[in-house]
């Protein structure tokens, strides 16, 4: 098997540890800081990716999509939070709710910082090195011989995906429950009862934003 290919996947699958260890560390982080302990008791405010592995969100589904030269993303396991034990619940809820994403995010921000900032130092070289971690199955033709760039960018997709996956407006994926508690009640309903197919519905959803985060990150290196 290409050694490069090799490389690139584990990179990819280890940072995808990172990113759901990051967002269930996150909101159980955010949970204990409004008042419920439950999550921080069972050891889930941790990047330990064993404290949060889902078989088929962190492994199956994602060596999947490596297989077949995807964009890569995954889920965790759900994160425990008892509203009854939050201080504010309405308020509360929304800060542990948005607490996951804006982890991803926040640390999407610094890796495209950090690419931007070798692009300026390595010139051409870097800029071509950076667009081919962008652009896979291309993007395994450099990650070994620039492995910190292929890292960083990947680490800036995959993280961006995991925030805009858990954003989408469908329950119970973060974004839908947070529509819950914003929409009025007659909508609300509505929205509640495409609950049993909304995380099949979103992850399909999430395959058809890869193109649109692709192409945002893409004009990000190519003006940097």
């Amino acid at each position: 098997m290409d050694p490069n290919f090799l490389f690139s996947a584990l990179v990819q699958i280890l940072l995808l540890w990172l990113a759901v260890s990051l967002h269930e560390s996150a909101h159980a982080w955010m949970a204990s800081r409004c008042g419920d302990p439950t999550a921080r008791g069972l050891g889930r405010v941790s990047l330990n990716p064993l404290r949060h592995f889902d078989l088929l969100g962190s492994w199956l589904f994602p060596s999947l999509l490596l297989v077949f030269g995807w964009p890569l993303f995954g889920w965790g396991r759900p994160t425990p939070v008892l509203d009854k034990n939050l201080r504010r619940p309405f308020r509360d809820d929304l800060l542990v709710l948005v607490a996951g994403s804006a982890a991803n995010l926040l640390l999407a921000v610094a890796a495209t910082l950090a690419v931007v900032a070798m692009m300026q130092a390595l010139g051409a070289e870097g800029r071509e090195a950076a667009f081919q971690a962008l652009f896979p199955p291309s993007g395994t033709a450099k990650a070994r011989a620039f492995p910190v760039i292929f890292t960083l960018v990947r680490l800036a997709f995959i993280n961006v995906g995991m925030a805009a996956f858990n954003l989408i407006p469908l329950p119970p994926l973060d974004g839908g429950q947070i529509a819950l508690h914003l929409l009025p009640p007659d909508w609300a309903a509505r929205l509640a009862a495409v609950r049993p197919y909304g995380f099949m519905i979103g992850v399909l959803a999430a395959v058809g934003l890869v193109p649109l985060l692709t192409f945002i990150l893409g004009m990000v290196i190519n003006f940097s």
